[in-house]
Parts: structure tokens; sequence; C-alpha cells
């Protein structure tokens, strides 16, 4: 959608900007013709005639309409059996006469007939300065539909090498997520086979059973982030929105974590404003964003680092921040963060990452009309909250309020 709203854009301007040429051209070549070319012709056609300046160009091509006009209806009047031809054509000949005395008397010109030589050379005249009039806008609708045709194309051919790109990203994400599924499955299959023969000791079943539970449960969160990438990803699909205390539903997601945080060996800070501020949000996707962005945080962060959830009003809303104290993403990478299935940084894929869960995050973040985006470095020192940390993904909600209305 947006590469459309660009491309409209776009061709209004250059049409605009077209037009402001071709009217430029126009009123040059008009002034050139009138000032020099129509002078000349007048002279040659009448040379015992004063020529006034209401001869022009603007002038003659009405007249030149008229006997155009006129040489059609009498092409059609042949076609008139008997004497109706003659006394059509009569009539199309006084009409004409009456009009060309009409117009030389507004010309300046004391002209009362044409001889057909004269008739013939003016109607030769007004079509070459019609021709010559005519040229800016033939040139300009030419330029422009070229540009147009080529901006055309090559969306067309970032369209298609997007498609192909986007084709071999799920292709390798296909194979990806294979390697995850089979690896736990090989290892639970492996576990359960080894307890149902009796070949584990009594005192090393529960941690057999540990495995188990872990390893299913990272199947369950890999399928799970499949279902909602298809989900969302999907025409038709909408949120249903709800009026909710934003602070209270990122302190409930920050309470869900503590023990994700504690498990990873790591500490998970928060600080909320105690006030309400209430915003339309769908409360489980929205809350999906909140943990997404938490548990990649804690799963994606050295043992002993810190983590942190924050609330806090901007000039431009509130604004929910997940931050953390780990290493910075290189620049090349914050380019494609938020792309489905990707997986640049080595370390995170060697962790399992399947490139969607940021993917998903940004997806309903915009479905709301809220933004989102990665903050790093010293862009993080204009807020006070995240002094220490190194990186935060940052939400601007804006349309807030204190009343849940």
């Amino acid at each position: 959608m947006e590469q459309e709203k660009k491309l409209q854009e776009k061709i209004i301007k250059r049409f605009i900007l077209t037009l402001m040429i071709v009217g430029a051209a126009e009123y040059v070549l008009a002034t050139v013709t009138d000032r020099f070319l129509v002078p000349y012709m007048a002279q040659v056609i009448f040379p015992s005639q004063h020529i006034t300046d209401d001869f022009a160009s603007r002038a003659m091509l009405p007249y030149l309409l008229i006997l155009l006009s006129s040489a059609a209806v009498s092409s059609l009047a042949r076609i008139i059996p008997g004497n109706a031809d003659n006394t059509l054509a009569l009539i199309l000949q006084n009409s004409v006469t009456t009009k060309e005395n009409s117009f030389f008397a507004g010309s300046g010109l004391e002209v009362t007939g044409l001889s057909d030589k004269q008739r013939f050379t003016l109607i030769v005249s007004a079509l070459i300065l019609l021709i010559i009039l005519v040229i800016p806008y033939v040139i300009g609708a030419a330029r422009f539909s070229i540009v147009t045709v080529r901006e055309f194309s090559a969306i067309g051919r970032a369209r298609r090498e997007a498609a192909m790109e986007e084709e071999k990203k799920r292709f390798l994400m296909i194979s990806d997520l294979a390697h995850d599924l089979r690896t736990p499955i090989t290892t639970i299959a492996g576990y359960a086979q080894a307890l149902s023969d009796g070949l584990v000791k009594e005192e090393d079943k529960q941690t057999y059973l540990n495995a188990i539970r872990d390893k299913s449960a990272g199947l369950n969160d890999l399928i799970r982030l499949l279902f909602e990438y298809t989900r969302l990803d999907s025409s038709g699909y909408k949120l249903t929105l709800s009026r909710e205390d934003i602070c209270e539903t990122v302190r409930e997601c920050a309470a869900a974590l503590y023990t994700d945080a504690e498990t990873a060996g790591m500490e998970l800070n928060a600080d909320i404003p105690e006030k309400k501020i209430f915003a339309d949000i769908d409360k489980p996707q929205f809350t999906r964003v909140i943990t997404n962005l938490t548990v990649n945080a804690i799963k994606h962060a050295s043992e002993g680092k810190e983590a942190g959830l924050f609330a806090f009003e901007e000039d431009t809303g509130l604004c929910v921040a997940v931050a953390d104290k780990g290493e910075l993403i290189p620049e090349d990478m914050t380019l494609h963060l938020f792309d489905p299935f990707y997986t640049g940084d080595e370390s995170r894929n060697s962790r399992g990452g399947s490139g969607l869960g940021l993917f998903v995050a940004k997806k309903i973040t915009d479905m709301h009309g809220f933004k989102i985006k990665l903050m790093q470095g010293a862009a993080l020192k204009r807020y006070p909250l995240l002094e220490g940390y190194t990186k935060a993904f940052m939400i601007t909600i804006g349309k807030i309020s204190d009343k849940n209305t």
C-alpha cells in the first residue's frame, strides 16, 4: 500500500509539472505565432488589407472549425438525391459566407467573400497553426505516458523480485522449521522410549521428564508462533478492540514474565505508572506483542544481564519500552529486523529463532495504528528510565486518555 501511495503522489506531481511545462510552451508558441507567423500569413492572403492584433491564432482556429464543419456537411449533402442536394448546398454556402463575413469583421478585415484560392490558403495556414500549437500537448502527453509506464514497469519488477525473495525466505523458513521441529521431536521420542523400556535409572527419571516437558513447551511455542503468523498475514483478519487500561495490561505482562526471567538467570525490572491510561486495543494481541518482545529480550541476552519493561508518557503519547543490556544489533541487521523469516543474527539462529516473533509484533502494532521501532546506544539517553540499557524496542501509542470512555 505504501508503494502504491508513493506512486500516486509521484504521478500527480509529474502530471501537474507536465501541465505547467505544456502551458508555458503553449504560451510561448502562441505569442510567437501571433507576433510573427500570423501577420505574415495574413499579408500573403490579404495583401491589400490592414491587419489588426485581433487577427491571431486564437481567432483563426475557430474559423478553421467552421470550414471543416461545413466541409463535413457538404459531404453528407452529396448523398442526398435529386434537387435536395442543390438546395442543401446553397443553404450551406450562404451559412459559411455569413459566418466568414462575421469572422473577418470581428478580426478587423473588410472582406466580403473569399476566392477558392484564398480559402484554401487560409485553411492550410490554420492547419499549420493548429499543428504548431498542438505540438506541446503531444510531446507532454507522450513524455508523461512513457515515464508513467516506466514507473509501473519498475514497480512490477520490484514486486516480482520481492515475491521471489519472499518465496526464497519461505523455503528457508520451512527448512529451518523442519530442523527445529525434528530435533526436539527426536529428543522427546528418544527419552520417552528410554523411559518406556525401563532404561532410565530411578534418580534420572525426573531429569528426563523435565527435558520432555521443556522440549514440548518449545514445540508448542514454535507452532503457536507459526499459527499467529499465518492468521495475521491472511486477508480479512481484524482486531477485536476494547477500551483497556494500558498500564494495567503492561503490569500484568510484567508479572507473568518474572518467572521466565528468573529461570533464565536474569532480572526483569518494571517501571509502570500507577495512573490509569486508556486506549482502544485488542488486549490478547497487544499482550502478545509485549510478551514476544520481553521473551525475546530474555532469550537472547546473556545470563546475569538485565531486562526492563517500562511505560511512560511523552508528547507523542504513551510509550511502552522493552529494554535489555545485551549486545547491540549491527546496523545492517536493523533494516530487516521486522521482516518475516529474517534470522540474520547467527547467535539467534542457533538458538532456534524462526524470524517470526518480531514480524508478528510489528504486524499487530501496525494493525492497532501504533508505531514500533528499535532504539539503541546513544538514542536511549533522552529517556531517563532507560539509562544503563543498551537497546530497547519502543512502542508509541497515540490517542490516550485517563477516562474509560
